[in-house]
């Protein structure tokens, strides 16, 4: 069986169709997802795996990661490392292990290759000695990386954007800079974090239309609820496609702490939409790139009609 699905970078042949599962892990940042294909011919046992994150990793920290999850595999079973070498496809530079496990007289090959957002795992195991058998050395040998992820560099470039969508309204993110706060849970909002936590952002939704006249009233009236003072610094209007949508930069004081705010709010027949960005005022020079290109990240589509419920 021919194992290649589109939205994978490597492709394997399989003696029979494999099982398929997936496996969650929790982390502060989001579940690891681990797609899982998983075939046993007799005492042969071959594993492919694709690892998504909920934060893209970062391509110079790649030897890292291929560490800490070797660390990992060797962590749930003893084994010796026979075998420690580069594996590089095209581009993309990758490791390749073969381990011993004296206890079950097992030998392992363990591929790990980062592309892209993901990182790709495979492992063949089998009885005897170093050389592998006929069914696995068939199935290590077909492991191939798909010809629309041989550019490295636009491939890194393409897999980095994720999209939350709204109806009409699209959100298009950089998900090695910011990720989706896992404690939200609102189905008509979604939290994001800057990955080093010094900026964070909203983007919220309402199918109604906006009852005050100008979108800052309501933004700054609901700002003053809470805050000990607020002040409007800049306001501009922007398109986003087809749609104005007001800009506001604005400071809250609150519990001591001045934050820096700026969003874009926008009310139509589509419905109504608050995407905001904020940072205490000493770390906000240093995250200010990254929040005026999430925020220049959202698409507006006229005529949409408005949601009752959120498209996750």
């Amino acid at each position: 069986m021919n194992f290649a699905p589109a939205d994978w970078a490597l492709q394997a042949v399989f003696a029979s169709e494999p099982k398929a599962d997936e496996q969650r892990t929790p982390s502060p940042q989001g579940d690891e997802i681990a797609q899982r294909q998983i075939l046993e011919v007799g005492p042969d046992r071959m594993m492919f795996v694709r690892f998504v994150y909920p934060v893209v990793p970062a391509s110079e920290t790649r030897g890292d990661l291929y560490r800490s999850s070797v660390e990992t595999l060797m962590r749930s079973r003893y084994g010796v490392i026979r075998t420690d070498e580069p594996w590089d496809l095209a581009e993309h530079q990758g490791m390749r292990l073969v381990i011993e496990h004296p206890k079950e007289k097992t030998f392992r090959e363990v591929r790990l290759i980062k592309i892209g957002a993901s990182l790709y795992f495979a492992s063949a195991e089998w009885v005897g000695g170093k050389t592998p058998s006929a069914p696995v050395a068939k199935f290590l040998a077909s492991i191939a990386l798909q010809p629309a992820f041989a550019d490295a560099r636009a491939v890194e470039e393409r897999e980095r954007w994720r999209e939350i969508v709204f109806g009409g309204f699209k959100l298009r993110y950089d998900a090695s800079r910011w990720f989706r706060d896992p404690q939200a849970t609102d189905p008509l909002a979604v939290a994001l974090l800057r990955v080093d936590e010094t900026a964070e952002a909203e983007f919220t939704y309402s199918p109604e239309r906006n009852a005050a006249p100008t979108m800052e009233e309501t933004v700054i009236g609901e700002a003053k609820k809470d805050a000990e003072s607020v002040k409007v610094v800049k306001r501009a209007k922007r398109m986003r496609g087809t749609a104005t949508v007001e800009d506001l930069r604005y400071t809250v004081r609150s519990e001591g702490v001045t934050y820096e705010n700026r969003g874009y709010f926008y009310s139509g027949s589509e419905g109504t939409i608050h995407l905001r960005a904020w940072s205490p005022d000493r770390t906000y020079a240093r995250a200010e790139g990254d929040i005026s290109e999430l925020l220049d990240g959202l698409t507006i589509t006229r005529g949409a009609p408005p949601l009752k419920a959120a498209t996750p």
